[in-house]
């Protein structure tokens, strides 16, 4: 029989049931959920500080440039007025030198927003896709100061509009998005014979980002693309850059197209000649990987695993490609596939929830008012930070990963840690609420002789009915 209750379609598809909301299923649970994804979708997320991109960078530049100014004058005057003049010159500037550095009280905004915005959320839906597709498009916070400065924009600007538009719409965002560019170092790669190529030296093509994009972006790692399709999208690719020249303020922070560093004449991918010129050329590239039978597969087996089990079936990834196709990759039309799918609610509850899951769902289990500074400090011990990946095929999907020898003790010290910041209710009352029909008799006992609230709470959620979905 398959279990549609509200408990287990929040735990698989969502973030965790609150305990206010568990009458929100009203009997129909896909609907509910199809429902809130769509609700939740065209909600931007909104929180003190966050800015656009342009803004965001503007400001770093301008306190970079700053920064280097005054060091500079400071080397000066010690070399003009000697040792003890400058220290005392070094001690006014300091104070100047130690202002809060932009890319810091950005990024702790951005982090701030969507921590708020996943323990507000009733069911969490929208707030999985986003995290699934930000994972997919990985930006690491510690590539660069423009990472770190940009990667919540990033996220709010490139991923969150577009989880359930269509996907061409996405892969061209993240593309001309400064985040993306910087990150895999595409802002000042050079088309090999370009005028840049011919006038400059010691810059050159790079093929980060062509080879991401159709290694992790669309086809896939089996995708059928050969080392010269990776050099030919590079090339493609070659002058899609931003601004960040301040004599160019109104460049800064924004998605530039530069002639003079792309590869002239036409590219051959995957067979097919493209001979569009300037940035057509590479959006054109982008449209057809977008649509490409094998980016189906790739995009639909990563869902499942994601979403459903560690070892997809092979009948609901056939279902969603052959969705995601026929939509021209319509993302509500694929995530209503994956929802409404028998196969998706058969599946056992055998995969372990992530480290991220885990933290967030405890908190709103609890209704604990989880801080930023609680959720990075316990995601990093978990080793699951937002936007940290180690590489730029984002974290795995298969939970199996976060089974390392310790992972479990460290779980269990946060969830004690969590339990300790919840309000003393009736843990037994609160357990059948939050785990429904998914509470079985041993852990209910547990939780029944358990020495204090905390103790009971602690083991309620380490218990498999809270750790697996």
């Amino acid at each position: 029989m398959i279990n549609r209750s509200a408990a287990f379609a929040a735990s698989r598809f969502g973030l965790g049931l609150r305990p206010q909301d568990a009458a929100s299923f009203a009997g129909d649970p896909a609907g509910a959920l199809l429902e809130e994804a769509v609700r939740q979708s065209k909600r931007p997320l909104d929180g003190d500080g966050l800015r656009p991109t342009p803004e965001i960078l503007l400001t770093f530049k301008t306190y970079q440039v700053r920064q280097k100014q005054l060091e500079t004058a400071m080397q000066t005057r010690a070399t003009a007025d000697g040792a003890s003049m400058a220290m005392d010159e070094a001690g006014k500037n300091s104070a100047m030198m130690a202002e809060a550095k932009p890319q810091i009280v950005a990024y702790e905004a951005e982090l701030a927003a969507k921590v708020a915005r996943q323990l507000a959320a009733p069911i969490g839906v929208c707030e999985r896709l986003v995290d699934f597709w930000s994972n997919h498009f990985a930006v690491e916070v510690t590539k660069s100061f423009i990472t770190r400065a940009d990667v919540g924009a990033y996220e709010r600007e490139a991923i969150r509009p577009h989880v359930l538009g269509r996907f061409e719409d996405m892969l061209l965002a993240v593309a001309r998005h400064p985040a993306m560019l910087a990150y895999l170092d595409n802002w000042q790669s050079v088309g090999v014979n370009s005028l840049a190529a011919k006038r400059q030296q010691g810059r050159g093509l790079n093929e980060n980002f062509g080879r991401e994009l159709m290694e992790l972006h669309t086809l896939g790692v089996d995708g059928g693309y050969r080392q010269a399709d990776v050099r030919a999208l590079a090339n493609a690719l070659s002058g899609w850059s931003f601004g960040m020249n301040l004599d160019r303020r109104n460049e800064v922070g924004r998605f530039v197209f530069r002639p003079g560093m792309h590869e002239p004449g036409p590219i051959t991918i995957l067979g097919k000649t493209y001979r569009q010129k300037g940035e057509r050329q590479g959006a054109a590239i982008i449209a057809d990987l977008a649509r490409h039978p094998a980016t189906a597969r790739h995009l639909s087996r990563k869902l499942v695993q994601s979403f459903v089990a560690d070892d997809p079936p092979e009948a609901l990834v056939a279902r969603l490609a052959d969705v995601f196709t026929k939509s021209d990759g319509n993302l509500l039309e694929v995530t209503r596939a994956l929802l409404t799918a028998p196969a998706s609610w058969e599946a056992p509850r055998n995969k372990l929830r992530s480290p991220q899951e885990f933290v967030v769902a405890s908190a709103r289990a609890l209704d604990v008012r989880l801080q930023p500074k609680e959720a990075r400090r316990g995601l990093t011990t978990l080793g699951h930070m937002y936007w940290q990946p180690v590489s730029p095929a984002g974290y795995p999907g298969d939970s199996r990963n976060w089974l390392a020898a310790d992972a479990m003790t460290n779980r269990l010290d946060l969830a004690e840690y969590i339990a300790a910041r919840a309000r003393p209710v009736d843990p037994q009352a609160l357990a059948k609420t939050v785990l429904g029909d998914l509470l079985s008799a041993p852990t209910l006992e547990a939780i029944r002789r358990a020495e204090s609230p905390r103790q009971a709470y602690a083991l309620m959620l380490m218990s498999p009915e809270f750790q697996r979905r």
